[in-house]
Formats: C-alpha cells, sequence, structure tokens
C-alpha cells in the first residue's frame, strides 16, 4: 500500500507543470538566451532579470551598423504555445541591421519543440542586410569566408601533396 502510495508522489512531482522562473506560474517557454522557463508575461527579453539587465548594458551598441539607428531586439508570445523572437542581427554578418531601410531580405524560420504532450511554435525572424542578401543561400559573408577556407586548405593541402 506505501508502495503505490509513493508511486503516485512520484507521479505527480514529474507530471507537475514548469514553473516560470520570475513569479512561479506555469511556464509557457524557454528564453532562447538565457534557456530560463518563462510565462507569457516574462517571455519578452524586458521582462525577465538576467535578459534585462544585458539588455540595458549594451543598449548603446544596438544600433544598425548603417545608419546608425536604435534597433531592439525583442522577443514575445502571441499565445501559450506561440513565440516570436526577432534580434536585428543581419545572419549573415552578425551585424545589428534596421527594419526600416536597410533589411534586405527577412525570412521567418518557425521550429516546434515538443515539451510532454505540449509542443511550443518557436518563429525566428531572419534578416539579411544589403551585402549578404545576394549571398544568403551561402551564409552570407561568414558562410562564403568559410567556403573560401575550405577551399584554399583544400587547395594548399592538394599543393604539399603533389609537390612533396
Amino acid at each position: 500500500m506505501q508502495d503505490s502510495a509513493e508511486t503516485k508522489q512520484r507521479q505527480r512531482t514529474i507530471n507537475a507543470a514548469r514553473r516560470c522562473h520570475e513569479c512561479s506560474e506555469e511556464a509557457l517557454g524557454r528564453c532562447p538566451d538565457c534557456q530560463h522557463s518563462l510565462c507569457q508575461d516574462h517571455f519578452p527579453k524586458q521582462q525577465h532579470l538576467p535578459c534585462a539587465e544585458k539588455q540595458m548594458k549594451i543598449a548603446q551598441t544596438q544600433v544598425c551598423y548603417v545608419c546608425s539607428a536604435q534597433v531592439y531586439p525583442d522577443q514575445w508570445s502571441n499565445s501559450r504555445t506561440s513565440h516570436f523572437i526577432d534580434q536585428y542581427r543581419c545572419k549573415g554578418c552578425g551585424r545589428y541591421v534596421c527594419d526600416e531601410l536597410h533589411t534586405q531580405r527577412k525570412i521567418d524560420d518557425v521550429f516546434i519543440v515538443r515539451e510532454g504532450l505540449r509542443g511550443h511554435r518557436y518563429q525566428y525572424t531572419t534578416r539579411y542586410c544589403d551585402i549578404c542578401s545576394p549571398i544568403y543561400r551561402s551564409g552570407g559573408l561568414k558562410g562564403v569566408a568559410r567556403w573560401l577556407v575550405a577551399l584554399g586548405t583544400v587547395a594548399v593541402t592538394t599543393f604539399f601533396y603533389l609537390h612533396h
């Protein structure tokens, strides 16, 4: 009899819902930066401690690299299972880029994360600046640089192998 009571108690603790890092309400999603479980009210970066402090420290550097307009990386929840994340960074070069003038290409990537019986939909907004947009298929400037390094390494290895 006691074993069944312990088993039921263990099942209850295992099945207990995750709790918000800030307010102990039911957590609905995870912050992609700090990985804390958060409720819908605390999911935005400005609403939970680790990311809000970080945002305040680097707010001066979050400007478009072309026109120096302030950008505001953000994340928010539309519903209990739908979360949006926009870093305002060019995926090709990693620099901040404004939405109005210098985002040449904007792509929405959707990822479904299963958590028990519930699934969460995370929609990431991927941006490319004027320079990286024509070469976005190869990964922008960083992707082209990786390809050039790889091809250069193969060429140098082949050269030394044939002339050794």
